[in-house]
């Protein structure tokens, strides 16, 4: 049987007491790990919140309350929908949102359709350079856009297109497609080919298989490209200053940076535009972050 010393030591090796020094248990370092995560998770979030929380008093309290006494009062003591009435009623807010939602609808929809139909052609079809294509469509996407910039302008002014949203909705598609084709031609490699053979051999053809077996299966990849696509449009400023001219063609992003030269606009009217900018993008990440995450895992982007 073992001595008391012995088991002693055999505890003291379970519990990490070693030589005398005393190192933590596999319980307490897991707990200090977790504390850790939390703690940088909480500040994280604070950083992120302090801003939104900031824009949203300011937005709907009027300025008189904002800035009462010389200071910045940040804690709300009423709430009001003044600002976005002068932006409604003096500016033509209403016209840079639905120039951007018009551009932006456009160029999610046109940036999806060609990844889907790219990324479907570079699995399924074999032809030389197939791989050396694709990963050129890829490098591509590593210019920035104001590098794009001056030659889409000196294409659309040869076509005569400049100060046209259809225009601009071409430019941003040919920015986010590069992107798109790759995710989704990453995707369509986890989509099982039986799968389509088991549909051709019922009779389908590859248009109808294509649409009623690859595409819902597929819906993760294509809804994250489009996602992708959404963000990359709806926060444009570069093409938008280029491609357009005119006030009343502007997005939101060119119009709210013409409210800073504005004397009847100021730090209110900003934070309520800035707001109603936050508010798509947020609905998109609330309702749909659960396809974005399983497209880009999916899609070997993890």
């Amino acid at each position: 049987m073992a001595s008391d010393t012995e088991r002693a030591a055999t505890a003291d090796v379970a519990r990490g007491d070693v030589g005398g020094d005393h190192l933590l248990s596999h319980r307490t370092q897991r707990r200090l790990r977790r504390v850790f995560l939390y703690v940088v998770a909480l500040v994280v979030a604070t950083f992120v919140t302090i801003p939104v929380y900031v824009m949203v008093v300011i937005a709907f309290q009027s300025p008189a309350t904002t800035f009462a006494g010389g200071n910045v009062n940040l804690l709300p003591s009423e709430v009001t929908l003044r600002n976005f009435r002068v932006l409604f009623d003096t500016t033509l807010t209403a016209t840079y949102f639905r120039n951007s939602l018009l551009v932006t609808g456009g160029s999610t929809l046109l940036s999806t359709a060609i990844a889907v139909t790219a990324g479907y052609g570079l699995t399924r079809f074999d032809f030389r350079g197939k791989g050396i294509a694709a990963r050129a469509v890829l490098f591509t996407y590593m210019f920035s856009p104001i590098v794009l910039a001056i030659p889409l302008y000196v294409v659309f002014f040869s076509l005569g297109l400049l100060n046209n949203l259809f225009a601009l909705t071409l430019a941003l598609s040919a920015v986010s497609a590069p992107f798109t084709i790759w995710l989704m031609w990453q995707y369509f490699q986890t989509v099982p080919i039986a799968l389509e053979e088991s549909a051709w051999v019922r009779g389908a053809s590859r248009w109808r298989t294509v649409w009623d077996v690859v595409l819902p299966v597929a819906r993760p990849g294509y809804i994250s490209a489009a996602i992708f696509a959404f963000a990359v449009a709806w926060n444009d400023f570069t093409m938008a200053r280029v491609v357009l001219s005119q006030d009343e063609k502007y997005t939101i992003t060119v119009g709210a940076s013409l409210f800073l030269d504005r004397v009847s606009i100021g730090w209110a009217e900003t934070m309520a535009v800035s707001l109603l900018i936050s508010i798509p993008p947020f609905l998109i990440a609330l309702f749909l972050q659960n396809y974005l995450l399983q497209g880009f895992s999916v899609g070997g982007l993890e």
